[in-house]
Order: structure tokens, then sequence, then C-alpha cells
């Protein structure tokens, strides 16, 4: 099934023809980089079958509407954090937008702050340790505001809640219940992290796919700009099974693909001299394969023609299976529309079965629902 069918950019009569039948045709920019338009076709849940075989094979798993009426029950905190993007890209303090939303929190004590650290996308990180009851259960919980890409012509912002040396990935080590103070971190700053944890349906389907008691941690917030976004990646880190993106406001534009068929497209496109090489050469990209991957619409057509191309609104959600460096779902984002878009992002891991949920901060405490000042 095609979730979008792909213009290549040469097509301009063809363009404005189905945007004078009402029809949604997204142009895909980033950076300079034209590679078409998206053109969605298919707005249909996958059957639980169809959806587990995508899983199994490390394909991603498109969820559209998932979401339910979630955005619209949380538009005002939604629109509060749209604001706070908006003057954070102008120049604002993280720290002051946290005083605002949790300075008064009763479990979160502020620890310190820091500006533009060793890599050169971050601006400000905001540290608080947790102090339940007025004894500390978890330190150096910080939240990261950065750039999404060095390139300054890319506004796009995003907000990372981890702990710990992240350059020593520390959070790797993480307890579900540090893990837990660092989610609840998040949901108290962003209220409408309830969208996705209280929305049943997504909870479900993540239940069936992955067969175990998981927690979804290292949060992001993605501000996704018009003609920006990431570059073709992947998120197989140590531990963590997938990820589930979620939209919350605006569109963003998705090439969504298995390694091990991305990197048989390659090799049928003439890019590598194998599944093998290819296989290979995307671990360890060199600048000709990374043009290929990112600025070249014409690769970007048979990603389409292969159901890999993907539309994002408000209330979509899609999942990424991480199983191992090779089975793992490899994807790149456009931001579309007039404005920067809102959209969390969030890790999969296991949590120990036998782990008490009233001891977990994030299932104890119900995260607060009114919205942030403006």
């Amino acid at each position: 099934m095609f979730a979008a069918r792909h213009l290549p950019p040469d097509q301009p009569a063809l363009v404005r023809a189905l945007r004078a039948r009402g029809r949604s045709v997204h142009a895909l920019r980033r950076r300079g980089a034209d590679l078409g338009h998206a053109v969605p076709v298919a707005r249909q849940l996958p059957s639980p079958a169809a959806a587990q075989r995508r899983w199994a094979r490390a394909e991603p798993v498109f969820l559209p509407g998932i979401l339910g009426r979630g955005p619209q029950r949380f538009a005002a905190q939604i629109q509060s954090a749209l604001r706070m993007f908006d003057r954070l890209r102008a120049g604002g303090s993280l720290l002051a937008e946290f005083e605002r939303r949790i300075g008064q929190d009763p479990d979160l004590r502020y620890s310190g702050s820091s500006q533009d650290g060793p890599d050169d996308r971050e601006i400000e990180r905001v540290f608080v340790d947790a102090w339940p009851g007025g004894e500390r259960a978890a330190a150096d919980l910080w939240a990261m505001l950065a750039w999404l890409a060095t390139d300054r012509s890319d506004r796009s912002l995003r907000i990372r809640f981890s702990n710990g040396a992240d350059g020593q990935e520390q959070w790797l080590a993480a307890t579900d219940q540090t893990a837990g103070w660092v989610d609840l971190y998040a949901a108290r700053a962003f209220p409408e992290c309830a969208v996705i944890l209280a929305c049943a349906p997504l909870r479900r389907r993540l239940a069936a796919l992955l067969g175990r008691p998981y927690r979804l941690s290292e949060r992001i917030l993605y501000n996704n700009t018009p003609d920006g976004g990431a570059v073709f990646h992947h998120d197989a880190e140590t531990g963590q099974l997938g990820v589930v993106f979620s939209q919350l406001q605006g569109t963003t534009g998705w090439l969504a693909i298995g390694k091990r068929r991305l990197a048989a497209l390659l090799h049928h496109c003439g890019h590598q001299r194998s599944v093998l090489a290819a296989m290979r050469a995307l671990d360890d990209q060199d600048e000709r394969l990374w043009r290929v991957l990112n600025r070249d619409a014409g690769f970007t057509a048979e990603l389409a023609a292969r159901g890999a191309l993907f539309v994002l609104e408000a209330g979509d959600s899609i999942l990424l299976p991480s199983h191992s460096r090779d089975d793992v779902a490899w994807h790149s984002v456009v931001g579309l529309g007039q404005r920067p878009s809102l959209a969390h992002s969030y890790g999969i891991f296991a949590r120990r079965p036998d782990y008490p949920a009233a001891a977990d901060p994030e299932l104890a405490a119900t995260p607060r629902t009114q919205a942030p000042p403006a």
C-alpha cells in the first residue's frame, strides 16, 4: 500500500492541476535540495497482522489518525509550545521558559544550566534533580535545546530530555526509575505529552508489537521548519527497541524504509556494486552516497515507488523498529507547510517485568494538563 505518491520537481503543471482539484500536494524541499512533491493517497490504519509483519521486518509502521482527538484536546498546550519555540528561535532562554513552566514543581528542583556545549548545534541545557518528599531520588536530569542541523539556513529546533553525560552515553545505563524521572520532567514541562502517553489505541498497538513491558523514554520535541528536517539516519541505539514519532501540529514528509531494502535499492539503482557493499556503505557514508540519499530527486522517486514515502499530519504516528544495526528503519524528514510544526519522538525501551508501576514516577503520577504560560 502506498501512503503517498511522488511527483518529480519538473512537473509544475501537474502540481497546479492537482491542487486545483483540491488535492494536497506538498513540495519536498530541504536546505536547497528539491526532491519533488508528495501527494497523500492513503490514510488507513494497517491491520494488526500487517503491522506485525512490517515491525518484524524492521519496516516503518504508519499509523494515520491513531492519536484521535488528542491534539485537539491539548490545543492550548500545543500552541503554547509553538510560541515558546518561536521565542527560542529568536534568541530566548530555555531556562526562562522552564522557570515559567515548572519553576514551582513540587518534585523537580533546578540544579544548573549551560550554554553552547561541545556539539555545534547545542544551544542550552537546563538541569534538574528529583526530590520527591524531600529526598533526592535522581540527579543530573537535563533538557537540551539544539538546532536540528549545523546549516543555519535550517531554523528547526529540538528539545531532548535525558540524564548524565551524553558524551559517555550514561543514559544507556539509566535505571527504570531514573529514566522515569526524566520522562516525568518532560511530561511536567510539556503536558501535551499526554496526547501520546494516554492514547489507548497507540499503546495497545505497541503492546501487541512488543509483547513485553516497555517504557517511552529519551523524549524529544521537534519544531521542524518549512524546508528543514533531518537527513537519512537510523536510531539503532543499544537497548532501544524502536521509536514512536507523533505529529501534534503541522505536517512533515517522511522517507522511511528498512536498511536491508534500502541497501537492495541502492544496488538495484547502480549506486553500489552489491547489496552487501551497500549495507557496509550505509554504515560509513561518503559524500557521494550522502548526496544520493538526501539530495537526489530521482532516488527519492525510487523510494516512493516502493512505498517508502509518508506524509504525517496532526494526529498521525509512525513507528520505527530497531532490532539491530542491520535490522532497523532508516528515515529522513522534511518540514512541510508554511509554519514550523510540533512533533514528539519517544524511544521505546524494555521495562523490567517485575518493576512495580507504583515505583515509576511516570506511571504513578498524572501529568498536569493545564496550559503553561503563553
